[in-house]
């Protein structure tokens, strides 16, 4: 019986011990961060930022693979067909809700297929104008549009960006009809803003509140629940009359379902060490983000909160997904 007991005893404590002994193990070969959109963007910079720190770190290469294309889905369904042993890591922004929320075939489940490891970071939007225009607030905005049904323009990310999404739900609380003119990248949609070809555009609020401050664009509101200290002079929807208004952009880390939970674990706790390294913090504050990380079971629920946010806003607002 006592050499039963110990056998038992024995085979518990390997058990216990697996966990670490994976985490231990982990890792053995190259780790690649697979990022869905194209190089020069924010999320190449958070990428190479981490590939940059987690290299010494863990010991092996940190490659960073860009595959823009197909609204980040192909290389979204890349990583969920990986093997699940955290070497093949996903860095994908808040298009995995939107992209969940259309409810279209999918060739991944958003949720089931994933392990969630961290968010890194999250952002606000800004709503600016071009000085042409004659805008200052947001109450002016509403009022020119009324007078002017269909005459400004707005330039926006197409029909999967929180940027779209965001401004037609605005519209719809607004009542208000302004044009949308859909830009495949976010810098040509700045410079016509800035040229004055288009009125008006929703931009990180990091980078639009440097062209406001400079006299080249006027900042309306900012899509935060409350003010921004990165902008403490801009007010958000909330005060300026649109009090359910709020909407965060944010950019995570995920891994193929089934990745150990020990290995999980420690991704999710060196990748949180690294987004709070001065020197990325810097990077990521240059490019209009803010750091922000967290546990793998909070980033879950925030991306099953935005993909149900997002239904809703696409429900009202009627909008319909891009072809991939």
């Amino acid at each position: 019986m006592n050499r039963v007991l110990s056998s038992l005893l024995a085979a518990a404590a390997l058990l216990l011990a697996a966990p670490d002994a994976v985490a231990a193990e982990f890792p053995s070969q190259p780790i690649r961060i697979v990022v869905p959109f194209a190089p020069g963007g924010g999320t190449d910079v958070v990428a190479r930022s981490l590939a940059e720190k987690l290299a010494p770190v863990f010991g092996v290469p940190v490659l960073v693979d860009n595959k823009p294309g197909g609204n980040s889905v192909i290389a979204t369904r890349q990583v969920a067909l990986a093997p699940a042993d955290g070497h093949t890591l996903l860095l994908t922004t808040d298009i995995h809700a939107i992209n969940a929320a259309y409810a279209s075939a999918l060739p991944y489940d958003s949720l089931k297929d994933f392990a969630f490891v961290s968010q890194l970071t999250t952002s606000p939007l800004m709503l600016l104008a071009h000085p042409a225009a004659g805008i200052q607030t947001l109450a002016d905005l509403v009022t020119q549009a009324r007078a002017r049904p269909g005459r400004l323009s707005f330039a926006s990310l197409g029909s999967s960006s929180p940027h779209y999404l965001g401004f037609e739900w605005f519209k719809r609380m607004a009542g208000v009809d302004i044009i949308d003119v859909p830009y495949k990248g976010g810098g040509q949609a700045l410079v016509d803003l800035l040229g004055g070809q288009v009125n008006l555009s929703l931009i990180v609020a990091g980078n639009g509140i440097k062209h406001a401050r400079a006299g080249k664009l006027v900042a309306l509101a900012i899509t935060s629940p409350t003010r921004n200290a990165l902008a403490p002079e801009v007010p958000t929807f909330a005060e300026s009359g649109y009090p359910e208004f709020s909407l965060l952009n944010w950019y995570a880390i995920m891994a193929p379902a089934g990745t150990p939970p020990a290995v999980v674990a420690r991704l999710s706790r060196e990748i949180g060490k690294v987004m709070h390294d001065p020197v990325v913090v810097e990077r990521v504050s240059a490019a209009g983000l803010d750091p922000v990380t967290g546990t793998p079971g909070e980033l879950e629920a925030l991306v099953r909160r935005d993909i149900e946010r997002y239904r809703r806003i696409i429900t009202l607002t009627g909008a319909k997904p891009e072809e991939r």
